[in-house]
């Protein structure tokens, strides 16, 4: 399966570049190609799986408090707790933890999603700004 995270698939060898020097020793000066279209795939793929993530974090609310609120309900009377399990609280604390890291996550997902497409649009602005430059290029060959 893939996903807009996915590289291009390439058979045959891969060679490192680092600098803009070509691995065979070249002259340097190799452009940069940014696909900003899969750039902006990613960070919508970021927002959708934020999306998920809350509602992973619904359903586990709906099972911790029902879980917890069904220990309760058959407890023995007298209990020195006043009715409560033990298990039915730390079911409660879990569901807090799990909340605070749902949190968390979905804070990371915006942010990375949002630097996604603000890189996105710093390229295409910048390679808007690049064309724009060499047009107005005159040149003597016409």
């Amino acid at each position: 399966m893939s996903t807009p995270f996915d590289g291009p698939q390439q058979s045959g060898s891969t060679q490192t570049r680092l600098n803009s020097v070509p691995a065979d020793g070249g002259g340097g000066g190799g452009g940069t190609n940014v696909d900003t279209q899969r750039l902006d795939e990613a960070a919508n793929a970021l927002v959708e799986l934020r999306g998920d993530t809350e509602n992973a974090d619904n359903g586990a609310d709906d099972d911790c408090l029902s879980a917890s609120r069904g220990l309760n309900k058959h407890t023995a009377g007298g209990m020195a707790e006043g009715g409560s399990w033990a298990t039915a609280g730390s079911l409660v604390t879990m569901d807090v933890r799990w909340g605070s890291q749902v949190i968390n996550l979905k804070r990371l997902l915006q942010d990375i999603s949002d630097k996604l497409h603000t890189t996105s649009g710093h390229y295409t602005r910048t390679e808007q700004e690049e064309q724009a430059r060499q047009n107005s290029i005159g040149t003597p060959f016409g």
